[in-house]
Order: C-alpha cells, then structure tokens, then sequence
C-alpha cells in the first residue's frame, strides 16, 4: 500500500534526522504521531504530513522540523517538499502503477491480518420475541452483520450471537395478549356467545399482528383450541353478571395454559425473526435463550455468590443489593427484589459473566446496544470488573434511533398499534437499500432513513449508485471481449481486445506494462483524475483496517461512494474502450480493479453487486 511505503520511508528519515533535531527520541508514541492527510490543493501533492507536533519535543519551529526531515528522503518516488509545518510528497506514476498491479493480484481486497488472532464475540438485536423486528432491530442487525464480516475480514475470530429474551415478565405480557385476542377471534367465528364481550380489559401488546398469531395458533393447535375455548367459557360462567375485568382474573389462567401459549407464541414469533434476518443476510452461529440458558442451567446463581465472595453485594429493605457506586454507577442497583424475582439487571450480569468463562477464550465481549441503554453500560462494566474478568474487554456500541421520512415526513414507528415495521421496509425499498442505508453514518447519529429516495433509481440514492458503478464496470469488461453489431452495415465488428489476451496480460501483469496507463492521457487533468482514483483504491484496505478498529462500517459505504464517484468522473473524461488494444487493456485492468473493489466492499456491507443494471 502507498500509505504504508509513505509511512515507512518516514520513519527511516526521521530517524536519520533526529541527531539534527535536537537529538529526537523517535519512539512508538512519536512515529503514532505522523498521520497522512490529503491536502485541499492538489498542487500541494498527493499526500502531507503536519510535523508540528514534534516542535514540543526538539525546541524547533515546525518549517525547519520539515525541512531537516526532507533533507533525509531517500526514495526518488516519493518526493518531498516542504510548505510551513508540512512535509508534502508527491507520488510518481511508477508509485501508482506499482499500487494498482498489487491490487489486482489480490482476490479479496482489503483483506489483512491486523486482527490476527483475536477471538471476538459480538451480540446484537436480541429482540424480545414479542412481536415483529422495528426499524431499530434492522439498523442493529445491519450494524452487527455488517461489523462482523469487517472484523473477520481483518482476521478475527468472530462469533456472531443472538440472545433471546424470553423469561421476563413480557413473555407473560404476551400470552395475556393472545389469550385475550383468542377471544375475539373466536367470536368472530361464532365459537362463543356474544355474552363474552363483556370483558373488559386492556391488551398488553395490541398490534394486529397478535391477532395473525392467534388464528395461526388456533388452526395449527387443535389441544389448544380447545382449551382456550373451555378457558372462556367456565369464565363467562363463573361470572354470569356484569362486566368480567381483566385484571381480576389474569392470574386465574391455568398455569399449564399460560404456558403453552407463551412457548407456542415465542417459537411463533422467533421463526418469524429469524426468517426476516435470513432475508436481510444477517447470520447468528449462536442463539442463546435466557430461560433454557441462563434459568433451567442456573447459571445466576453462581454469578450472584461471586458478587457476594468478593463483597460486592449487600442486603437491605428486604432485597439484596449490588454495590455499583463502586464502579462508578449514579446508585446501588436491586438484584434480586423483596419477593424473591430477579430485576432485568441479574441475568444480563450472569449472561456476561457466562460469556468470559466461555471456552472459546473470547478477548473482546462487543455488545450492540440501542441507544436508551447508554446508563446501562458503567453498571455492567462494574459487575464485569467486580466478577473478577478485564472489564477492558468489554466494549458497548450503541445504536442510535431511526428517522423513517416517507413522503417527506417523519414517520412514527412502533410495534403497537399501527405500526412501520422492518419487514415493511424492506417490503418497501428491498434488503439492498435497507443494509446500505442502515450503516451509512455513524453508528453514534441518528439516522434519517428516506424510503422514497432509498427506493429510487437515481444518483441520489447512494446504493444505486454504488451498484451502478459496479454493474457499469461489468459492462465495460464485457462489451470490451464480445463481437458487437454495426450500427450501420450490421456486421459483427471484431472485440475490442480478445478475451485470451486479455486474461494472459493480467497473469504477466507489471507495473512496467501498466505505464501507459498514464502515457496514454494527455491532459494534465486527466491524470490527476486517474492518480486520485488511484489513491482511493490503494487506501481501501486501511479504510477497511480503521472500519473494524472504531466500529465504523459506515467508513466502507463512503469509501464505495468515493471509489464510484470518481470512477464515474474518470469515465467521463476518459475512453475506456478504443481502437487501439493495448490501451484498451490497461484502462480494462483500471476498470477491473475499481469492479473488484466495489464488489468486496458490498460484500462487506451484505449488499449484492449487480452486473446488469
């Protein structure tokens, strides 16, 4: 990579000078120091480094820091200048071509072991399976998806897990829910007497989609059927006068019926997630289910005795406590509650504590967060500490709110009554658009997710216009091999270059054969356009490297913007196809090489790359 030899080269100058800079320590804190920028005006070069940093450790303006450094640049193709505090390089066309021939001899671009023997787990979505994935979930599971195949692409080791939430009190909530809606549908069938309507209550979950779930259950379950059935029925007899209240008699439910239908409606409601994260390519190796996981195996009591061996839990007021002003929370937390349950807090602190003691020998825990839970993290970044693991291992990415615009207006989302769900999004502008919008900013920000624009075939649209970039580069390489009609005899006009051929300069490929990639521009212009988009491609795989390092996958999407946007630039003041074939050949090895970017970086981000648009 250009950045690497720029860096490098650096390094053996700055160590050649440092007797002149007041005899400089050129330790590991001082080459951190030295970052390449692109600067504004392009007739400062290609790339500049600010050396002023260095003028607190040798007593030395900035200029003559750059200066005594540029006075130590040994390599020809690199050549250096000065301008104030900035050592600006430009790069030769040897530079370039060297750049672009390593390129093509990748398979997998931007591919690197920096995160080389890491073993990563990564937990996100983990939605209640209560009810349908929000556009939040979709922005989570973007996000995780997405950063897991990052990491990866790194080196990492990376479990993707999913941890599903099905022993608290919503699980409860739920069946209530569809025991109460089973009501009205076997009504509406003429199961019961309208006498039954007389039951007054409030749904605890009441978008429709209980309603699907309950015919489901009712036609798929005959046992159940049938018990749902006598359930109204003796209630409707054992209160033959007045309005029945609900909150009287929910704790009458049979508890072998409350049951059922929690675990018919979980699994109801899992399949129905898990499905749409197969569509949006999201893939979990690891489901983890609190109540099978964490409840039937015990592992919160074992977590609950380390916290009191290392004397960091208390009893008060009848309930027992966790001492998390310790570790910088704003109070105590409740651990387990006078009546003997558990708040939210016990099980995600045992989940964690499961998750270190795990045999894989994970030395990164990353969890995908949604934004509301940002008090959340010192908490359990002090029970993870205070259970004995390296809370440095533990990291928190939170993921911020999503603002659907439709017809150019916010859109209230939910999953209550009327609802815009993730299903409906994709439904909508397809599971391309959904991914890539979904990491097109920081994960920190809050996201404006245009459905209108999402699903348009514009230059607007940031994915079409990504995948156009590519489908246009598959164009080119094929019409440059394939016998074409003229337009004005109706013959076959031979290829542009023979496919043979063509394949046989790529293997024997040099930076020598690739000069006239430039030689054959004329303009002063066109060059510099050719040289930055050079300079795009070379850079993907540190943009890759800074992707996995600050959880950034909206890092790739810019880089795909930028590789399109001047590739389309190029495209527009440079013939790829021309008479003459051999250069044809080395803009075709250009065009392959931006293809091959494109490609990987939308496999990275789980977007398909079309090669017919």
């Amino acid at each position: 990579m250009i950045r690497t030899r720029i860096l490098d080269q650096l390094s053996i100058a700055l160590r050649h000078a440092a007797p002149q800079l007041n005899a400089l320590s050129v330790d590991d804190a001082v080459l951190a120091g030295l970052r390449l920028e692109r600067p504004r005006n392009p007739e400062h070069g290609d790339y500049a480094v600010n050396v002023s940093f260095l003028a607190r450790h040798t007593k030395m303006a900035p200029p003559k820091i750059a200066e005594t450094i540029a006075a130590h640049w040994t390599d020809p193709s690199l050549s250096a200048s000065v301008v104030g505090g900035y050592l600006n390089l430009r790069l030769s066309e040897t530079v370039f071509c060297e750049a672009l021939t390593a390129l093509l001899k990748e398979s997998e671009p931007g591919k690197n072991a920096s995160l080389l023997g890491e073993v990563i787990l990564v937990e996100y979505v983990s939605a209640n399976p209560t009810g349908p994935l929000h556009i939040g979930h979709g922005r989570w599971a973007a996000l995780g998806d997405t950063l897991v195949r990052i990491l990866r692409h790194c080196g990492a080791q990376v479990t993707a897990e999913f941890y599903i939430n099905d022993a608290g009190v919503q699980m409860r909530n739920i069946a209530l829910s569809v025991l109460l809606r089973a009501r009205e549908v076997l009504l509406e069938r003429e199961k019961l007497s309208a006498d039954i309507q007389r039951v007054e209550a409030e749904v605890p979950y009441p978008g429709d989609y209980v309603s699907d779930i309950v015919r489901e259950l009712l036609d798929d379950q005959p046992e159940l059927n049938a018990q749902i059935l006598a359930f109204w029925q003796a209630l409707l007899q054992a209160n033959p006068e007045g309005p029945i209240l609900w909150a009287m008699h929910s704790d009458s439910v049979p508890t072998d019926l409350l049951k059922s239908i929690m675990t018919l409606t979980r699994d109801r409601m899992l399949s129905v997630q898990r499905a749409l994260l197969d569509t949006m390519r999201v893939t979990f190796e690891s489901w983890i289910s609190e109540k099978a996981y964490l409840y039937d195996r015990d592992v919160i009591t074992p977590s609950l005795q380390r916290l009191s061996e290392q004397g960091f839990t208390y009893e008060a007021d009848d309930a027992l406590w966790f001492k998390s002003t310790e570790f910088g929370d704003e109070k105590d937390r409740v651990l387990r509650k006078s009546d003997g349950s558990f708040t939210y807090l016990t099980p995600d602190i045992a989940y964690h504590h499961d998750k270190f003691n795990r045999p894989e020998g994970y030395n990164l825990i990353l969890d995908i967060w949604g934004a509301d839970h940002h008090g959340y993290i010192p908490r359990m970044r002090g029970a993870i500490q205070a259970l004995g693991h390296n809370a440095d291992q533990f990291e928190v990415l939170l993921g911020q709110l999503v603002n659907l615009i439709v017809d150019g207006e916010r859109t209230r989302m939910g999953k209550r009554r009327k609802m815009l769900t993730l299903q409906d999004v994709i439904d909508e502008v397809g599971v391309d658009a959904t991914r890539f919008w979904m990491v097109s900013k920081s994960a920190d920000s809050a996201l404006d997710f245009d459905v209108d624009l999402a699903a348009s075939s514009t230059s607007e649209n940031p994915v079409f216009y990504v995948q156009y970039a590519h489908a246009r580069c598959c164009s080119i390489l094929r019409n440059a091999v394939e016998s074409a009609p003229n337009v004005d005899t109706g013959e076959l006009n031979p290829p542009f270059v023979q496919a043979e051929a063509l394949t046989e300069f790529e293997a024997q490929l040099t930076p020598e054969k690739l000069a006239l990639l430039f030689d054959s521009l004329a303009e002063p212009r066109d060059r510099a356009v050719l040289g930055n988009l050079l300079l795009i491609l070379d850079s993907f795989e540190d943009t890759v490297k800074d992707a996995a390092r600050l959880r950034a996958p909206h890092f790739i999407t810019q880089a795909l913007m930028d590789v399109a946007a001047q590739f389309h630039s190029f495209y527009n003041v440079c013939r790829i196809l021309t008479p003459d074939p051999a250069v044809t050949t080395v803009r075709l090895m250009l065009v392959r090489a931006i293809q091959s970017v494109l490609a990987q970086g939308l496999e990275l981000l789980g977007v398909s790359a079309p090669e017919k648009m």
